[in-house]
Parts: C-alpha cells; sequence; structure tokens
C-alpha cells in the first residue's frame, strides 16, 4: 500500500503545479503582507511625528514673534514703494505742466502754480516723513523692538502715523501681546525698557508713550532717564 505523502505527491505532479513553486508563491504572499503592514505602520509613526512637528511649531511663540516680524517688514517696504511711487507721479505731473506752459510762452496760471505748490508741499512733507519714520524704525535690533517702534510710528504724526490719539502702554500691550500671557508681555516690556534707555522713546507717568526727534545710537548717557520714565508704568 502506496502512502498518502506519495499520492499527494504524484497528483500535484499530475496537475502540473511544482510543490516548490507553491511554496514560493506562498512565501512571497507571506512577505509582501509583512512589507505592506511594516509600510503602514512606518507610515503611521511618521505621519504621527509630523502632525507633533506641526503643533510644535504652531505654538512655539517664536516662530509668531518671526512671522509678525517678515510681515511688519514687508508692510514697511510696501508702504515706502507706494509712497514712493507716488511721489515720483505728483513730481513728473509738475514737470508736464510747467513744460507745457513754458512751451506756449507762458507761465503757469496763479491758480494752477498755487496747485502745484501745495503738491509740492504735500509731497516734500511725505518724504520727510517717510524718512522720519524709517529712521526711527532703524533704531529696533530685535523683532519686539521694532514691532514696539512700528506701532509708535503708526502713532507719531511727524513720522507718518495717522492712529488718533496717542499710544498707550495698555494699548500696546493688548496689541502686541494680545493672549495676555507673562512671556509675552515681558518681551514688549523688556524691548520698550530698552528703547528709553537709549531715549528713542519716552513713557510719561500715565503711560504715553512718544517718540524721541533727537534720538542717541549710544545706550550709555540715557539710561537713568529711560529707566525712571519706565517705572512710572
Amino acid at each position: 500500500m502506496k502512502a498518502p505523502a506519495d499520492n499527494w505527491y504524484k497528483e500535484r505532479m499530475a496537475s502540473g503545479r511544482s510543490p516548490l513553486k507553491t511554496l514560493l508563491r506562498v512565501t512571497r504572499a507571506l512577505t509582501d503582507d509583512d512589507a505592506s503592514r511594516s509600510a503602514g505602520q512606518e507610515s503611521g509613526r511618521l505621519g504621527t511625528l509630523a502632525r507633533r512637528a506641526a503643533d510644535t511649531v504652531r505654538h512655539d511663540p517664536r516662530v509668531h514673534e518671526g512671522v509678525a516680524g517678515v510681515r511688519e517688514g514687508w508692510r514697511e517696504r510696501v508702504t515706502s514703494l507706494r509712497t514712493a511711487a507716488q511721489d515720483r507721479a505728483d513730481a513728473h505731473l509738475e514737470r508736464l505742466v510747467t513744460e507745457s506752459a513754458a512751451r506756449r510762452g507762458e507761465g503757469a496760471s496763479g491758480e494752477v502754480a498755487a496747485l502745484l505748490e501745495a503738491r509740492r508741499t504735500e509731497r516734500e512733507a511725505r518724504q520727510a516723513a517717510r524718512l522720519a519714520r524709517e529712521a526711527l524704525l532703524a533704531h529696533a535690533r530685535s523683532v519686539p523692538e521694532r514691532r514696539v517702534l512700528t506701532l509708535l510710528a503708526d502713532h507719531t504724526p511727524w513720522a507718518g502715523g495717522e492712529r488718533s490719539g496717542p499710544l498707550k502702554y495698555t494699548t500696546l500691550l493688548d496689541t502686541l501681546a494680545p493672549g495676555g500671557r507673562a512671556e509675552d508681555e515681558m518681551k514688549i516690556h523688556r524691548a520698550l525698557w530698552t528703547l528709553a534707555e537709549e531715549r528713542v522713546l519716552a513713557v510719561s507717568p500715565h503711560g504715553e508713550i512718544t517718540a524721541s526727534r533727537e534720538v542717541q545710537t549710544s545706550s550709555g548717557s540715557g539710561g537713568r532717564g529711560g529707566q525712571d520714565a519706565l517705572r512710572a508704568i
């Protein structure tokens, strides 16, 4: 009587399927399944790490501070370019009107001359304000200091500021540290302290912040005045 194993082997051979090929197919299928499972697990781990990294960046105050600094820098640049373009257009228009009158052999009428003079005065005032604003912002040596000076310039008419009323210390904190986090408020307070020591700005006993027209580049001689002003807050 033949063994069952021999019968199984003959049946497999008769069907044209080699036991070795069948074993290879099974092994390959198991290997592919393990590889797919490992790839899925690795993908899941990478996704978790990516989400954790994104959450870290999203809640990192240094990232928000840097973004705010870049945004304000771009805003200043765009404003400066827009003002310069407007000044060039005005100057070109004035030149065309003057040259047209000269070609006709006559000077500009009194009304036109007065209008040109008014536009020229406005243009010079804008240029002076833009230069004053740039000079004020140039004293910032960190992102918090630049944010403080940018907001202060917005409240300073001679620096092109169009916001009404003086800048209050409470307004400064509400605007630049709206979350009320002690760390964020300390950065703004430290920036304000440094700028006051260098006489870039001053803080009144009532908490009003004003920019100084004559800024000292050295903080060595003006430290006491800035500290006294800030103690009054």
